[in-house]
């Protein structure tokens, strides 16, 4: 699937935030007011809202990843940054994605995780995007007005022959492109056109996912209770994910290895704990020598509500895990 291909590159990247922590949408936030279309204009300058490159990632994205790339060149070299990008654009590649993740320092990637498979999901690269142009042959120039309010230097994108731009081949395929100046651009699959249509008009939303601007990999996770058939089927699963509200964790490298910090945060101090006590098991239990002394490095608290972890990856298990080795 296409979305699978564009999703790896911080996929890879993230590989050493293997935690998996189940969990779905989120509702929509509201956003900031802005003047009805038609309305005469107050006397004065016109006021210019500037749009930053994670305001559009709308809220119904409960996943959103963040990869510094450019600390990453610095800390892992451009060869190994050079192979993470192959393998990423290795199958049914994107060519805009492709031409913008060449002039990033950092990549957020915003997901529906009920709607993962579908591949519903908002890419933005930030950096040096000066040069970058959609294929005039495939993309032409959406109708702003719909779209944009009073921001600055923002130019939106749609498919050549589609209607308003959104007509693409699957609901994965990228159906927009937004460019904002030299500064960011922004690829929207087929369903999030609408929001992040909005974000744009209304300003961003209160509750959208917001990872800490920290280490090389971070992520924000809002989550919510199982679908009704899963929780049925996984009892035991569904009571522990309802007690969780949020996961943050962060990846930093360090002299030896990169360092894993995590916050639970639960609905309260009874899901906290089911956390806790989950988390203790499969660490406590591991049979594969392999990986028993790593599982020993995993440092779980709680207090109230909030669950820190921290764990340290060895510098080797990193080179194996981004060379595509098993582990020894």
């Amino acid at each position: 699937m296409r979305a699978a291909a564009e999703v790896r590159a911080v996929a890879v990247a993230a590989a050493v935030l293997a935690l998996g922590v189940p969990a779905c949408g989120d509702a929509v936030g509201g956003g900031g007011g802005h003047p009805a279309r038609g309305a005469a204009s107050p006397a004065g300058p016109r006021v210019v809202r500037r749009v930053e490159p994670a305001d559009l990632l709308p809220a119904d994205l409960d996943l959103v990843v963040r990869v510094d790339v450019a600390r990453m060149r610095a800390g892992l070299g451009q060869a190994a940054s050079d192979e993470l990008a192959r393998r990423a654009l290795d199958e049914a590649p994107d060519e805009a994605l492709e031409s913008a993740l060449q002039r990033a320092d950092v990549v957020w990637l915003g997901l529906r995780l009920a709607d993962l498979e579908e591949g519903d999901r908002v890419v933005v690269l930030e950096g040096r995007m000066a040069g970058f142009a959609p294929d005039p042959g495939r993309w032409e120039a959406a109708p702003s007005a719909q779209d944009v309010g009073a921001v600055d230097r923002v130019a939106v994108f749609g498919r050549r022959g589609g209607v308003a731009g959104a007509s693409v081949g699957s609901r994965a395929d990228t159906a927009r492109i937004i460019a904002l100046g030299d500064r960011a651009v922004a690829l929207v699959s087929a369903v999030e056109v609408s929001s992040v249509a909005r974000v744009l008009r209304d300003g961003p939303d209160a509750r959208r996912g917001d990872p800490a601007a920290e280490g090389i990999v971070s992520l924000d996770l809002r989550a919510r209770r199982l679908p009704p058939y899963v929780a049925r089927r996984f009892p035991s699963i569904g009571a522990l994910v309802a007690g969780v509200a949020r996961v943050r964790a962060v990846a930093s490298l360090h002299d030896d290895g990169v360092r894993l910090d995590v916050e639970l945060v639960g609905v309260d101090e009874a899901g906290a704990a089911r956390a806790r006590r989950f988390l203790e098991v499969l660490r406590d239990n591991v049979e594969d020598v392999r990986y028993a002394e790593l599982m020993k490095a995993l440092s779980i608290e709680q207090v109230e509500r909030t669950v820190r972890l921290r764990w340290l990856f060895p510098a080797p298990l990193v080179l194996a895990l981004l060379s595509g080795r098993s582990p020894g």
